[in-house]
């Protein structure tokens, strides 16, 4: 095993845990700092931009340097989009500083510190925007960070790392450029690996941090991300698994709004793709065969992830759901007459719930949506709603002990067909496995994995470093695919990789491959493989590829033989030559939609006129099997 570093999108969130702790103090606001007639020493303002999310005003950097019983102010409010939390996640331990929030917010927040070493802040809502302050000794040295405080060191065979050894390798602590090359995975064409098989249609990955120049704010402050899409198909005159076009805020329809697109979905037709900006408040209407924004409108804060309901009998057939994540609540918006309208707004659990990415099932009955945290800490929970009027007919919260033990920071669900929901906890390491139709917890899988290869529910992120997140089963409900985000580049068994996808078998409900993938992999989707199969598509945020894997290269229903077939490259020179061309990957969303549930939707439109030429294609080219699967 080989130590590169320490790579943080989840280092951002090792110290989510912190909280959870009996801790006697918590910083609400500025007013009692500031009452005290002691100036603070300087400001970190929270802001959108990538690898310099928290932002000291004297250093430019993510970065702090102070002395013993200075002061800082982190400013929520007047460099960002949307809400945050400011949460200390990792102290020195004989500090007595607690720094948290029960809900997000814009307001200004205060600490003192009080002892040397180094401390590392996080937004609960964002967990990767990371930022340090360190605190010098009196002879004007960081201590140590050591494995008390955290302790992955110690599962690498050390008691402490120097100061400036962590904070040179946290992933997150990264502005542009020359910070980051050395910390994300950066390929170039050389790299490329084109799978030999085509698949079906399109891929489109939301590049989240690419930035785009002259794209900015209605105050001109810059804000990054593009939409990347990518060809995956032979009858185009585009080569397969190319990119196709880009997508970006400079469109007028994007009304100054754009600011970090974070994921997608599309219409019955396939011809309309929505998009929420998850470090602003807007939801994109696009033209999916134009790329043009049609539409923006402002939904609320933090929105995140789209998911229509399916169903032409539906009541409610073809309406999208959008959880607002910096808030408590989950809207219906129809896209009808060419407008998107808000119909309906409703909770997704009891109290402040901060939901993130939902699932609706293949009937269009009910949601599955994991409420992030639910106050002090990352205790959250799962909601099972009525997708009709939003009541709950079931919440799973967090307990100390038994199978709710694991809902710590849940964060995306994937349901199979209507009777199996799967949740990937990102502070726990493990993916919940939920019965529709008993509505119990019924178990939990742990997919991380600690630097000396061990695994297991009882390591923490504080252990592996390493956060799930996007969950999706396939269509035809054989394998679940998580993406396993590591906030280090310290590689470990099985598979030698820092991050990794664990296939899940649904028939025994155990993690039966690990797979190496680049650098923050985040996002998953299933599409369909030309002649049968499908493909997960995997995106991954500090490199600037789309990752292809095949479950199932034998088609004799076992992932024992998946692999990694592809490997295309995202960067097209538009960002120019800055490493952030076509970085940033997170949601992602293949068309046609395989899904059981929306696939049978769009193929009944087949021969009607109401699919472009283009989407008739895709369709034509589908199997039985794909465009009726059968979980």
């Amino acid at each position: 095993m080989t130590h590169r570093g320490i790579r943080t999108s989840l280092f951002a969130k090792i110290g989510l845990l912190f909280p959870v702790l009996t801790l006697a103090i918590v910083i609400w606001g500025s007013s009692s700092v500031l009452a005290a007639g002691k100036p603070y020493k300087g400001i970190m303002f929270l802001t959108d931009e990538p690898g310099n999310w928290f932002k000291d005003a004297d250093s430019g950097t993510p970065v702090a340097v102070i002395h013993i019983g200075d002061r800082i102010q982190f400013d929520r409010g007047s460099q960002t989009g949307t809400k945050h939390t400011v949460t200390l996640l990792i102290k020195p331990t004989a500090s007595t500083l607690v720094v948290d929030q029960d809900d997000a917010g814009n307001g200004k927040i205060d600490a003192k510190f009080d002892i040397p070493g180094v401390y590392l802040f996080a937004c609960k809502v964002h967990p990767y925007m990371a930022g340090v302050v360190a605190v010098k000794d009196a002879a004007g040295n960081i201590p140590d960070v050591t494995k008390e405080q955290l302790p992955f060191i110690g599962h690498l065979g050390a008691d402490s790392l120097p100061a400036a050894t962590v904070l040179s390798v946290l992933t997150t602590i990264a502005p542009p450029d020359a910070d980051t090359r050395p910390k994300w995975d950066i390929f170039t064409a050389a790299n490329e690996l084109k799978p030999e098989t085509p698949g079906v249609g399109e891929v489109w990955i939301d590049t989240q941090f690419e930035l785009v120049p002259g794209q900015v704010d209605k105050h001109g402050i810059l804000k990054p991300g593009s939409i990347t899409v990518v060809n995956v198909d032979n009858f185009t005159t585009i080569a397969p698994f190319t990119v196709e076009r880009e997508i970006n805020g400079l469109d007028p329809g994007a009304a100054q709004e754009w600011n970090n697109p974070h994921n997608m979905w599309a219409n019955t037709s396939l011809d309309t793709v929505y998009n929420g900006n998850w470090f602003g408040k807007s939801l994109n209407r696009i033209d999916r065969a134009t790329g043009v924004i049609r539409e923006t409108i402002i939904a609320g804060e933090a929105p995140t992830h789209i998911v229509t309901i399916p169903g032409s009998s539906h009541p409610d057939f073809g309406v999208l759901t959008l959880p607002l994540s910096a808030e408590q609540d989950i809207e219906k918006i129809r896209d009808r007459d060419n407008r998107l309208e808000i119909i309906d707004e409703f909770p997704t659990g009891a109290g402040r719930n901060h939901p993130h990415a939902q699932w609706i099932t293949s009937d269009g009955s009910r949601i599955v949506v994991p409420n992030v945290f639910k106050g002090l800490g990352v205790a959250g929970s799962i909601s099972i709603l009525d997708a009709a009027n939003g009541n709950i007919l079931k919440e799973f919260n967090q307990s100390p002990v038994g199978l709710n033990s694991a809902l710590l920071l849940p964060i995306a669900a994937g349901i199979k067909g209507s009777t199996k929901a799967y949740v990937a906890n990102g502070a726990s390491g493990q993916v919940s496995v939920i019965d529709l139709t008993t509505q119990q917890l019924v178990k939990n899988i742990p997919i991380t994995f600690t630097p000396d290869g061990q695994q297991g529910g009882q390591f923490t992120i504080f252990d592996t470093l390493q956060f799930p997140i996007q969950t999706p089963a396939s269509p035809d409900g054989k394998f679940v695919g998580t993406a396993v985000l590591s906030l280090t580049t310290v590689g470990r068994q099985p598979t030698g990789s820092a991050d990794h996808i664990a296939i899940i078998d649904t028939s025994t409900d155990t993690a039966v491959k690990f797979l190496a993938t680049p650098a923050g992999t985040h996002g998953a989707n299933w599409g369909a493989k030309r002649g049968g199969g499908y493909y997960l598509y995997v995106s991954n945020q500090f490199a600037n590829v789309l990752t292809v894997i095949d479950p199932d290269p034998n088609g004799d229903g076992n992932a024992s033989d998946a692999a990694v077939v592809g490997r295309i490259l995202l960067a097209n020179g538009s960002a120019g030559a800055g490493v952030t061309d076509g970085v940033g990957g997170q949601g992602i969303k293949p068309l046609p939609n395989m899904y059981p549930g929306w696939i049978q939707d769009t193929v009944a439109l087949s021969g009607t006129g109401q699919l472009s030429a283009e989407v008739q294609g895709w369709i034509d080219e589908l199997t039985a099997a794909q465009k009726n699967p059968t979980p």
